[in-house]
């Protein structure tokens, strides 16, 4: 029989093997729930980076398999033509000065679209072709200036030019005065397309869209969104101004004091204002100007993320935002664009831009 003092040590030599048994229970329970959320959080993040998203505006898309034919068609926008048809239907606009310090528009349509009334179509100047050449595919234009004219077969575009062959995928509205007439279609854009198959189509992820990120339901309070941005081509016609509207948390343009409006009736919005510096000169008498979009300089990325001050370079044949040294120890980081249209904004200069 066990002596008092043995059963004391054997209690607590059991006492301690049961902690001990205990302790390594709850070891492995906790490094087991670790060791699950290890493994969740890259199958999150794979998911995350497998989202579908459209080529040009970045909005996400159920088939994975989607490919379009990107449209690149030159659009007239002098005072006197407002408003133009068929805007409402493109993804990305560019906005430059022609000669005679008015603006020219080079809108970016998916080829998938159905769009009846595209117009006035203008004619190519070459800055417009570089913008062009990004996404590939199709370039509608009419005519050009000779320097557009000279270098387009440098371009690996479809080149469509309403002045000669091309001149059956557009027509003119005879109830309007000439040179501010000609039209196209999405069906003309199809027909066009027929010339050379479909190795120009971009597919989902094919031609490098811009880090488009999907908004939070609920914007920081910390994000700086200018609520007014004010963008100087040249006289108070082309005086561009963009107010925010955080209902619709994208930005409504105003030209020349004006509230800018589609054919539909509705006023234009982007979800990213873009303003582009890009040293600028005057080559002629005529006024044509002559634009590097190849060497790279500062841009603002205006959207629901806040204002973002970025540098702009050209990699792989594409125009990507970086985040400039203003945000610390983002800086290099890509910058974040709203999925839905971009509007973007070519400057010579800081002074032709303000925002508050």
């Amino acid at each position: 029989m066990l002596s008092h003092k043995s059963k004391i040590y054997l209690a607590i030599t059991v006492i301690l093997v049961a902690v001990i048994l205990l302790v390594v229970g709850l070891v492995n329970i906790f490094s087991g729930s670790e060791s699950e959320q290890s493994e969740q959080i890259p199958e999150q993040n794979v998911e995350q980076e497998l989202v579908a998203r459209h080529p040009l505006s970045g909005l996400p898309l159920d088939d994975k398999d989607f490919s379009c034919l990107p449209i690149s068609i030159m659009i007239e926008n002098a005072a006197d033509v407002l408003p133009q048809k068929g805007l409402a239907a493109a993804d990305v606009i560019y906005e430059s000065l022609a000669e005679g310090n008015i603006t020219r528009l080079l809108a970016i349509y998916d080829s998938t679209n159905n769009v009846d009334k595209i117009g006035p179509v203008r004619s190519a100047r070459p800055y417009f072709m570089d913008w062009a050449q990004e996404y590939g595919g199709i370039y509608m234009h009419v005519g050009g200036s000779p320097q557009a004219l000279k270098a387009l077969e440098d371009y690996d575009l479809i080149d469509v030019d309403q002045i000669g062959a091309g001149e059956v995928y557009f027509w003119r509205d005879q109830n309007l005065n000439a040179p501010h007439n000609v039209f196209t279609s999405n069906s003309n854009w199809l027909r066009a397309a027929e010339i050379r198959g479909d190795e120009y189509y971009c597919r989902v992820g094919g031609i490098g869209v811009w880090n488009f990120i999907d908004l939070p339901l609920k914007i920081k309070a910390d994000f700086y969104i200018p609520e007014e941005i004010r963008v100087d081509f040249s006289s108070d016609l082309y005086q561009v101004d963009w107010k925010y509207n955080p209902n619709l948390k994208a930005y409504q343009r105003w030209q020349g004091g004006d509230k800018y409006i589609y054919d539909t009736g509705d006023q234009v919005l982007a979800q990213n204002v873009i303003v582009q510096l890009a040293n600028t000169k005057v080559i002629d008498d005529l006024g044509r100007r002559q634009i590097d979009t190849q060497t790279g300089g500062q841009a603002y990325i205006f959207n629901a993320y806040g204002l973002q001050i970025v540098d702009w370079k050209v990699e792989n044949g594409r125009t990507r935002f970086y985040l400039s040294e203003n945000h610390g120890e983002e800086q290099g980081q890509e910058a974040g664009l709203v999925p839905g249209k971009s509007w973007v904004e070519i400057i010579p200069s800081e002074e032709n831009i303000s925002y508050k």
